[in-house]
């Protein structure tokens, strides 16, 4: 069936006489025999229309809000093409029974007054915005209306290390790694390692990361940006210090990854549930640039395409990884939907995590985005008690 949104009375219209709610705190719809304003196509189940999906995101100077609008319709039009409706929203507009936001309508923006949604899918873009009274009212709101919350939180990767290294399957997969204390302890694993990656706990798409290498009676210190050379530790370990700005920071052992072409590669894995299952929606493979640390694309690192490295990949091995990451990641922070798996593998076939990411970037590849996509709305659907 059709709802509509009428918005100089900022209200949710409904062709149909009998009751109708809409939203997790089933907003009335009221009859209009002639409705007017924008048409939604939704699914109806014991009196409720929907589902209803605040999509979270960060707040931006000049403009509606930050993040990828791109994305963001794509989810407005599947949903659309099984009746269902998202909105964006940033966290300051939310009161206890309404949501200011944003949705698309003929190709425009348009603001509208939401009712509590189904599901908040949170693509906030900051650690700093994530720790707001703004987004904290949220996250109580969701608690006392029980409002499942896609994407929770960024994960620390220092915390999160801890959390996956208490796992029987993971722990083997899991370079060696502490956190950044001091100049005795970083020699000390210069002195075991010879090279290591420095990264601050809450980066992410590779910013900040950097690699300390002892080589002969050298220190080397490389960024996606820049390389210095130091005859003595305490000056590189000066650089480093400066380089972190007081940041928290892990130290990681470097692997010393298989190769395509003469530079290091390796995989993102999307891991996403539907019900109770979790499985691998996709693998892409990501290739540093020459001289690279990194291989994320923003850092100047490039896509490749599967079949080029096909035959290094154990699939199972890696679904084996992916799903036990999964429950292991729920025991520890609760409800989850979706997250991805730096991997790699290294010249002895060892497969290794460097990274798990809460809130996946879009992929590059189309078919796995495609498949990202629709699993995401099966989530939405199943989670909202609606049925797709």
């Amino acid at each position: 069936m059709n709802i509509f949104y009428d918005n100089k009375k900022q209200e949710w219209q409904s062709l149909v006489k009998k009751p109708l709610n809409f939203g997790k705190n089933l907003l009335p719809l009221n009859y209009e025999n002639k409705p007017s304003g924008s048409c939604f196509h939704v699914k109806t189940i014991n009196n409720k229309v929907g589902p209803l999906i605040g999509i979270l995101a960060s707040r931006a100077n000049g403009k509606e809000f930050y993040g990828n609008r791109s994305t963001f319709i794509k989810i407005q039009d599947q949903l659309q093409k099984h009746g269902g409706i998202s909105f964006v929203m940033t966290p300051e507009r939310i009161d206890e029974v309404s949501v200011e936001g944003y949705f698309v309508h003929e190709g425009k923006w348009q603001k509208g007054l939401f009712p509590l949604p189904d599901i908040f899918y949170n693509r906030i873009a900051t650690y700093h915005e994530e720790k707001s009274s703004e987004m904290r009212k949220v996250q109580e709101i969701a608690n006392k209306n029980r409002i499942p919350i896609y994407n929770p939180h960024f994960f620390e990767k220092w915390e999160t290390y801890k959390h996956l290294i208490e796992n029987n399957v993971i722990k083997y997969h899991l370079p060696e790694t502490d956190i950044f204390t001091d100049r005795k302890q970083l020699k000390s694993w210069l002195e075991d390692h010879q090279s290591l990656f420095i990264k601050p706990v809450l980066s992410n798409q590779g910013n900040g990361i950097s690699v300390i290498s002892k080589i002969e009676d050298k220190y080397i210190i490389k960024t996606n940006k820049w390389c210095k050379s130091f005859k003595n530790f305490d000056d590189a370990f000066a650089k480093v210090s400066e380089n972190l700005r007081k940041r928290k920071a892990i130290i990681q052992r470097k692997v010393h990854l298989k190769e395509y072409e003469g530079n290091p590669y390796d995989f993102r894995i999307l891991v996403q549930r539907v019900k109770d299952k979790w499985f691998m929606s996709g693998i892409g493979v990501r290739c540093a640039k020459k001289g690279g640390v990194t291989t994320h694309v923003p850092q100047g690192g490039r896509i490749i395409p599967l079949v080029e490295v096909n035959q290094e990949i154990n699939t199972d091995l890696i679904s084996k990884i992916a799903i036990a990451t999964a429950h292991q990641l729920e025991r520890s922070y609760g409800y989850l939907c979706e997250f991805s798996i730096d991997l790699g593998i290294d010249t002895n076939n060892q497969h290794w995590i460097f990274e798990v990411n809460a809130k996946p970037m879009k992929f590059d590849e189309p078919d796995i985005e495609m498949k990202a996509l629709n699993t995401l709305i099966k989530c939405f659907y199943n989670d909202s008690g609606f049925e797709l």
